[in-house]
């Protein structure tokens, strides 16, 4: 199996390729650069829109799953700097709630268009040493009104979301539309100044979800914790 990880961020696209040692490909003509570690391509440094690097990855790689790690903003109280969100619901985000007076009666004609990804059965919040791990979500894309006083307060009341960035939502999209969205695992992390601890963090649930879908890549050492620990990609379940 090809897994590939497109990283949104340059620097956290710099401090994964140097933690994971992997090599870089010679492709040429290509708008982004590609480094490999085994059965994995990692994915940056692109300055085209996402969707034609999607469009590239699947033409190139024809991968069995697709991952794409974008810094998100905190929405939910309880997402914290550092925290890592896999979400499997969608929206677009709608300028309406700008210049709506919001109540319980017209929140939800103010959804619309959403997405659904059905990869996490089990769903669950989950705490670790130095951030949290939610799987399973809402998400919402757009951009951030810093205009408004009350945005975060009022993305909450309509959507219930927990992040919020200006691409995943976009992203689903276009998988949809190309037939492809089983293969996509979007991941949704707060900021964190210590950058380079965020991105081990970040590779280490990648690596876990990978190794869930494709066992013969979870690390030797990794083998005893793993069998101890209850799936939750696609339902599955550890023996």
């Amino acid at each position: 199996m090809i897994h590939v990880v497109i990283v949104r961020d340059p620097v956290v696209f710099g401090l994964i390729q140097k933690q994971t040692e992997a090599k870089k490909v010679p492709l040429p003509n290509l708008p982004y650069q590609i480094f490999s570690q085994g059965n994995v391509r990692i994915i940056g440094g692109y300055e085209v829109p996402v969707e034609q690097v999607l469009a590239s990855v699947i033409e190139e790689l024809n991968p069995d799953t697709v991952f794409f790690l974008s810094e998100s903003l905190p929405v939910s109280d309880e997402k914290l700097s550092g925290d890592i969100v896999l979400p499997n619901v969608f929206f677009p985000y709608n300028p309406e709630i700008e210049a709506t007076e919001i109540g319980k009666d017209n929140t939800h004609s103010l959804l619309s268009h959403p997405f659904f990804l059905e990869h996490y059965p089990i769903q669950g919040d989950y705490d670790f040493e130095s951030f949290g791990l939610s799987v399973g979500g809402i998400h919402v894309s757009g951009e951030w009104n810093t205009e408004i006083e009350d945005f975060r307060l009022r993305l909450r009341v309509v959507y219930e979301n927990d992040t919020f960035d200006p691409e995943l939502y976009q992203l689903i999209e276009v998988a949809k539309k190309q037939g492809i969205i089983e293969k996509m695992y979007p991941v949704a992390y707060i900021w964190t100044e210590d950058k380079a601890l965020g991105a081990r963090n970040l590779w280490s649930i990648v690596q876990f979800i990978i190794g869930s879908i494709d066992p013969d890549l979870i690390p030797e050492e990794e083998t005893e914790k793993e069998e101890s620990t209850e799936e939750w990609i696609d339902g599955k379940e550890g023996e």
